[in-house]
C-alpha cells in the first residue's frame, strides 16, 4: 500500500508557521525587537514604511553574531538560550523557540547584516521567500541590523486581509511602548515613513510613561514595590485622578516581559476600589520578578499569556501594594500588610478568575428586560395628539432582545422630515431635567437629556449614506495634543466625525485643530467628544472597525453632545425637542437603551386616586 503521509518541505512548514508567529507586520516587529534586546543592545533603533508593509528595520549595537550563527539563526528551532531540558524552566530572555526568523523569512525579503564587537569585518545573509539569495561577508556596524521588506508579498492573500496603515501603525506602537516600558535602562527611537516619533533616552520609568501618554502623568505616578519569599513586585501606578476610559496604559510584566492577565488586573482594580469611578481605570506598569520554575510562558504562541504555580498569593500581595501605594497619596486607609488577621482575610476570599469588566448574559439580559418594562411608549403613534395636522406614522420593526438597540443594521433610512407642525397644548419642564405634557389625558415624562440623545444618534446615523450633517464654523478654532497612540487613533475616526459635521485638520506634532462642529454641539465638550472617539476605535474589534465603527462613534458623540440633565429650556426648544423627537425611528430608547419616557395612563391614575 502506497504511504500516504509525507513529510512537508521546509518551506512550507515555515510558512506555516509563519501563520502562527507572523499575524501582521506588528508581529514582525515584537520579535525582531525582542532580539534586540536579548542581544544585550543599548541601543535600538526602528524604523517603518507604510505601517510595515513595505519595510521594518531594526539596527541594534548588541552582541552581533558570528557568519555560521547568522546562517543557522534562520534554521527551524535554532536557539541561543536553551542547551538541555533543565533550560526549559529557567527562562528569563524574551526569544526563545527558535521559529520567529525562519517564520518572517519565508513570507518576507529579508536581510541581515551582523557583526562581532571584536571582529573586523561582518556577515550578510539575504533570504526571500524562505530562500538563502546571498550569504557573505560585509562591512558593517558591530551588532545587527534586520531589515523586513514586502511582508506577505509571496502570500497575497494574508497580505490583503492586513488592514489600513493607520490601524497597522497603532498595532506597531502597542508593541514597541510594551518592549520599551520594559527596559528604560535602552536607547530606543521609532521612526515612521522617515519621520522620527519616539527618541528615548535612557530614563526612570515615570518619564518613559509621560513620554508614550502625555503630559498629565507628570507628579501624578508614585512607585511601589513589595517582596515576599515567592515574588517581588515593583513599578508605578496613577493617582486615582488619573484614571482612563479604557485598559490602554495599564501593563504587567513577568520577568520583563509583557503579559495580559485579566485576573492580575482585577487585583489592582480592588487596590483601586471606591477611589475611581466606575466602569473606568488607573494607569499602572507593574513588574513581576519570580523564579521562571514557578511560571509557564509558553502556554501560548505570542507569549503574552503564562500560568502562575501560586495565583492566589501573587492576587493579595498586588491588592495591598496598590493600597499601600494609594495609602502613600492619602487616597485611601493604609494596607498593612504584616497584619497576619488583615492578609488571613483577603487570602482566604474568593477572587473571581474571570475577567469582570465584561457583562455576563444574564446582566445583558437584566439590562432588556428593564428597558422593555410596562409603561414606556416605543412608537411615534402616540405622539399624533401632540400636532395638527399629522401624516400616518410608520411603526418601526420590533427590535431584536440583545439589550442595546441595534439601529445600524436595522434602519433603512430615517423618516424623512415632517410638514411644519403647531405645538402642543401643554409643555412644561421639571427640575430642569424632565418634560412634562400631556397625550389625549394620558401624562407623560420624557428625560430630556436622553431625548436629546437619541435626535443626535439618529441623525448621525443618516449622514453616513446620505447628505454630511451641516457643521457650523468655530469662531475661535481649538488645538488638542495627543499621545502618538490616541492620534492614531482620532486620525481612524477623522472622516467619521467629518459626516456628522466636526471639521478636524491634522496640525502635525500629535495635534489636530477643530475648525467646526455640528450644529447645537457645545464647544466646552469638543475634549470628551474627541476622548469618546478615540476610546471607541481603539475598543473596538479590528475585525469589525469599518463596519461598526460609525454607530459606535454616533452613540458615543451623542452622548457627549446631548443637552445636560440640569438644562433650563424655553418653551420653543422645548417644542423643537419634542417635534424632532417624534420624528426619531425609535422615541422610547436612548442610544444607551435606557428609557426616555414614562406614561401614566387613565387607568393607572384612578387606580392611585380612586374612582
Amino acid at each position: 500500500m502506497e504511504s500516504v503521509i509525507q513529510l512537508l518541505p521546509d518551506a512550507i512548514a515555515n510558512q506555516i508557521a509563519a501563520g502562527e508567529v507572523v499575524q501582521r507586520p506588528a508581529s514582525v516587529v515584537k520579535e525582531l525587537l525582542e532580539n534586540a534586546v536579548d542581544a544585550g543592545a543599548s541601543k535600538v533603533d526602528l524604523s517603518i514604511k507604510d505601517a510595515g508593509k513595505t519595510l521594518i528595520q531594526v539596527c541594534d549595537n548588541g552582541c552581533g553574531m558570528s557568519a555560521r550563527d547568522a546562517r543557522v539563526a534562520f534554521e527551524r528551532h535554532a536557539t541561543s538560550k536553551i542547551r538541555n531540558e533543565e533550560d526549559l524552566f529557567s527562562i528569563r530572555t524574551l526569544g526563545f523557540r527558535g521559529e520567529a526568523l525562519p517564520s518572517i523569512a519565508a513570507v518576507a525579503q529579508v536581510q541581515l547584516k551582523t557583526r562581532l564587537h571584536d571582529a573586523e569585518i561582518g556577515h550578510e545573509i539575504r533570504i526571500e521567500g524562505g530562500s538563502v539569495s546571498h550569504s557573505g561577508p560585509v562591512a558593517t556596524l558591530a551588532g545587527s541590523i534586520f531589515t523586513v521588506k514586502n511582508l506577505f508579498f509571496n502570500v497575497p492573500a494574508r497580505r490583503n486581509f492586513l488592514k489600513s496603515n493607520s490601524v497597522e501603525t497603532r498595532h506597531i506602537l502597542n508593541e514597541f511602548i510594551r518592549v520599551a516600558l520594559a527596559r528604560t535602562h535602552i536607547h530606543f527611537s521609532f521612526r515612521h515613513n522617515d519621520t522620527l516619533i519616539y527618541d528615548l533616552a535612557p530614563s526612570e520609568l515615570p518619564a518613559r510613561m509621560q513620554a508614550f501618554f502625555g503630559k498629565d502623568l507628570k507628579n501624578a505616578l508614585t512607585y511601589v514595590e513589595e517582596s515576599s519569599g515567592y515574588v517581588t513586585l515593583s513599578g508605578v501606578i496613577g493617582a486615582p485622578s488619573l484614571y482612563r476610559k479604557n485598559r490602554n496604559e495599564t501593563f504587567f510584566f513577568v520577568n520583563r516581559r509583557f503579559i495580559k492577565s485579566n485576573y492580575l488586573h482585577h487585583a489592582v482594580m480592588k487596590g483601586y476600589d471606591q477611589v475611581i469611578p466606575k466602569d473606568k481605570y488607573p494607569v499602572y506598569a507593574l513588574f513581576l520578578e519570580i523564579d521562571p520554575v514557578h511560571v509557564d510562558i509558553n502556554i501560548h504562541p505570542t507569549k503574552t499569556k503564562v500560568k502562575f504555580d501560586d495565583e492566589r498569593t501573587i492576587y493579595v500581595l498586588l491588592q495591598g501594594l496598590v493600597k499601600t501605594g494609594l495609602g502613600g497619596l492619602h487616597q485611601t486607609p493604609a494596607f498593612d500588610l504584616t497584619d497576619p488577621d488583615l492578609k488571613e482575610a483577603i487570602y482566604n476570599s474568593s477572587p473571581p478568575m474571570k475577567d469582570t469588566s465584561s457583562p455576563t448574559i444574564g446582566e445583558v439580559r437584566k439590562t432588556f428586560t428593564s428597558a422593555a418594562s410596562p409603561g414606556v411608549s416605543t412608537s411615534p403613534k402616540d405622539w399624533d395628539a401632540l400636532y395638527k395636522p399629522v401624516a400616518p406614522p410608520e411603526v418601526p420593526k420590533p427590535a431584536k432582545p440583545s439589550g442595546l438597540p441595534s439601529l445600524f443594521s436595522e434602519e433603512k433610512s430615517l423618516e424623512k422630515a415632517r410638514p411644519s407642525l403647531s405645538p402642543p397644548a401643554f409643555i412644561e419642564q421639571l427640575n430642569h431635567k424632565y418634560l412634562v405634557t400631556a397625550i389625549e389625558g394620558e401624562l407623560i415624562l420624557i428625560h430630556q437629556r436622553r431625548a436629546h440623545q437619541r435626535i443626535l444618534y439618529e441623525r448621525f446615523l443618516q449622514a453616513r449614506s446620505g447628505p454630511p450633517v451641516p457643521s457650523q464654523q468655530l469662531l475661535f478654532p481649538q488645538s488638542f495634543e495627543y499621545s502618538s497612540v490616541d492620534f492614531l487613533a482620532l486620525k481612524d475616526s477623522v472622516s467619521t466625525l467629518a459626516r456628522m459635521g466636526f471639521e478636524i485638520k491634522d496640525f502635525g506634532e500629535n495635534t489636530v485643530i477643530v475648525y467646526g462642529v455640528p450644529s447645537g454641539v457645545p464647544t466646552s465638550r469638543l475634549k470628551d467628544i474627541l476622548s469618546e472617539a478615540i476610546s471607541e476605535v481603539q475598543q473596538a474589534p479590528t475585525s469589525l472597525l469599518h463596519e461598526k465603527l460609525f454607530e459606535g462613534l454616533a452613540r458615543s458623540v451623542a452622548k457627549r453632545s446631548a443637552i445636560s440633565s440640569s438644562q433650563e429650556l424655553s418653551r420653543q426648544e422645548m417644542t423643537v425637542l419634542l417635534r424632532d423627537l417624534r420624528n426619531c425611528k425609535v422615541p422610547g430608547f436612548a442610544p444607551s437603551g435606557k428609557p426616555i419616557m414614562k406614561k401614566l395612563g387613565q387607568a393607572e391614575l384612578a387606580q392611585f386616586f380612586g374612582k
